[in-house]
């Protein structure tokens, strides 16, 4: 049935039939049921069924004619769902549509992305498509020489694929002459929640403030944290949000275990579920830090394991090649960090194991989503008949184990909360231990964060500070030798004073004049002006003595009670001193 002619009955049948999609928005056009119906050509029909696309994924039914209309969207999926096809094909219409490129000109599409990994893949999922269509495309990113990538955007190029940092390095390379964003009518920014925690938010920001305001925007991502709904609408305009299935979700087709044991026994807990699958497929095992990865990458090549790894001190030729080998299948195991845990899609990985518990839900989704992805639903095709040519498919599950030691108990709500959403049983260990913890925690009258997203402590100022502040406070009096003072006026001055000169960054602020003045004439009137400024002279110049003496603070301080000495000398009264403030 045609889209168009549905009823908004059938539409929202047919929404729940695509994994419950979601829709928020004005005016989001129906979803489409067939390729033939979103207006793609030939060319690009034929690349789909040269690929095995049968027929869109549930994010691609919604959101594909909601981009085409023109609107900016969120997409949230969960991963391996073809997020990044339902923003390559409205992308190579809406660039087929446009006047060709002339010399001089900049990009016509421009897809953002926090990694390089996630960088290469896009640019590998484009060029299936480029080609037949008569388009050119370039990945932009560090770690890599920048001549070639200069030399590839100056023969000009309609796609540009790039991380944030080195594409603002190109804007302003060679003057402004390398490339431009006058012709950029349509951004994506694809795992969007992960470029602004890594802190890419200021470089996105300045490329998005020099592109078009008429551009369209698009943002994608598996995990859509509520803190992250501000940021992207500052960069959108009455977009439309298209769900599928949860906000973060692990997919169905991955199967979650949790095994909680010590430190010291996870080599080993690691090496039996290697033994087990390791005929079945290839696998990721996910650390926390770069010298982790290196340290378990050692011994698993001691225990016989051929395995490479991954992560941000790998330079980036020794990357590239890591990931064509482990692609390729000649290398099956991959000890990588989080820098892994987005865009890497690899057909043959069946295993992911977190051998460092994720600290946040949205890592433990992306980790898990490395496999059971698109096109890769946990089937393998085996042929049981050689003479025949007879073929058989035998259901191959994905798994997903993640080690937790009993000192990361903080940890287990958010895996708890991905086993639940997920709509797949909880262990029985891994609740009682977060049990535990969120009793301990509330016991001692802490709030227990379960939320997820990407939450940080945050400052408090609570009694036990309140108290360490005032016992800071009494050691720096005692070294002024004024801790038995008892006029509040002076010490709270000299508190004042202690604060400002002790600042690790000092700025001069000058009082308005007409403030000068009003102050002058309130300290005239009640006959305090000059024996107040002959008073706070020489508390200034004790106070500087007794810094550099006592306190031992050096050059930085001896300035700064030189910078209060001489604003007195001036003339200046009580209430104009010059204020040291951060």
């Amino acid at each position: 049935m045609n889209p168009t002619r549905m009823t908004p009955e059938e539409v929202e049948e047919y929404k729940e039939e695509l994994e419950g999609i979601r829709v928020k928005g004005k005016n989001c056009p129906k979803p489409i049921k067939s390729w033939a119906q979103c207006g793609v050509s030939k060319k690009e029909l034929d690349v789909l069924r040269k690929l095995g696309y049968e027929k869109p994924t549930p994010i691609q039914c919604q959101a594909i004619p909601a981009i085409m209309s023109g609107r900016d969207l969120i997409g949230i999926a969960k991963t391996g769902s073809g997020k990044t096809l339902a923003f390559l094909l409205p992308m190579f219409r809406h660039i087929l549509d446009q006047p060709r490129l002339e010399d001089g000109d900049g990009p016509i599409a421009l897809i953002l992305t926090p990694t390089r990994e996630l960088c290469m893949q896009i640019g590998k999922d484009s060029k299936r498509f480029t080609k037949s269509l008569g388009l050119s495309h370039v990945c932009v990113y560090g770690g890599t020489g920048i001549s070639e990538q200069i030399a590839e955007l100056k023969r000009g190029a309609e796609i540009i694929v790039c991380t944030p940092g080195r594409m603002i390095d190109m804007l302003a390379a060679n003057n402004g002459r390398v490339t431009n964003l006058k012709r950029v009518t349509y951004v994506v920014l694809d795992e969007a929640d992960r470029m602004f925690d890594m802190g890419f938010e200021p470089q996105v920001m300045r490329i998005m403030e020099n592109v078009r305001p008429d551009r369209q925007t698009v943002l994608f991502s598996a995990t859509f944290p509520r803190q992250m709904e501000a940021l992207a609408r500052r960069i959108l305009t009455k977009p439309v949000e298209v769900q599928v299935g949860g906000r973060s979700v692990v997919c169905k087709e991955v199967e979650q275990h949790v095994v909680i044991l010590e430190d010291e026994q996870k080599f080993f807990k690691l090496l039996e579920i290697l033994g087990h699958y390791q005929d079945k497929g290839s696998a990721i095992i996910f650390v926390d830090k770069q010298e982790n990865a290196d340290t378990l990458l050692k011994d698993l090549m001691k225990s016989s394991y051929m395995c490479m790894s991954l992560h941000g001190g790998i330079d980036q030729c020794d990357r590239d090649s890591t990931i064509v080998s482990f692609k390729s299948g000649k290398v099956k195991i991959l000890v990588a960090t989080s820098v892994a845990a987005r865009g890497l899609d690899v057909k043959s990985l069946v295993l992911v194991v977190n051998y460092d518990c994720p600290n946040h839900y949205e890592d433990y989704v992306h980790r898990c989503g490395r496999t059971g992805r698109a096109g890769n639903k946990g089937y393998v095709l085996f042929s049981y008949n050689l003479v025949s040519l007879n073929h058989v498919l035998i259901k191959r599950t994905c798994y997903a184990y993640t080690f937790i030691t009993p000192e990361q108990a903080r940890y287990s709500g958010d895996i708890l909360r991905a086993h639940e959403l997920a709509g797949v049983p909880v262990p029985d260990p891994l609740r009682q231990l977060w049990d535990e913890y969120k009793n301990k925690q509330e016991a001692d009258g802490k709030k227990v964060h379960t939320g997820g997203g990407f939450s940080g402590k945050g400052y408090k100022f609570d009694e036990s500070e309140a108290a360490l502040a005032n016992e800071k406070k009494k050691f720096q009096k005692a070294a002024l030798g004024l801790q038995d003072s008892d006029d509040e006026d002076i010490e709270n001055d000299i508190d004042q004073q202690i604060e400002t000169m002790l600042q690790a960054k000092k700025i001069v602020h000058e009082m308005p004049k007409a403030a000068v003045a009003n102050a002058n004439a309130t300290a005239n009137s009640s006959g305090q002006g000059g024996s107040s400024a002959t008073e706070k002279l020489e508390l200034a110049r004790r106070l500087a003595s007794r810094i550099n003496t006592v306190k031992n603070l050096g050059i930085e301080a001896k300035g700064t009670t030189q910078q209060v000495t001489e604003a007195i000398l001036k003339g200046a009264g009580p209430t104009n001193l010059i204020t040291v403030s951060s």
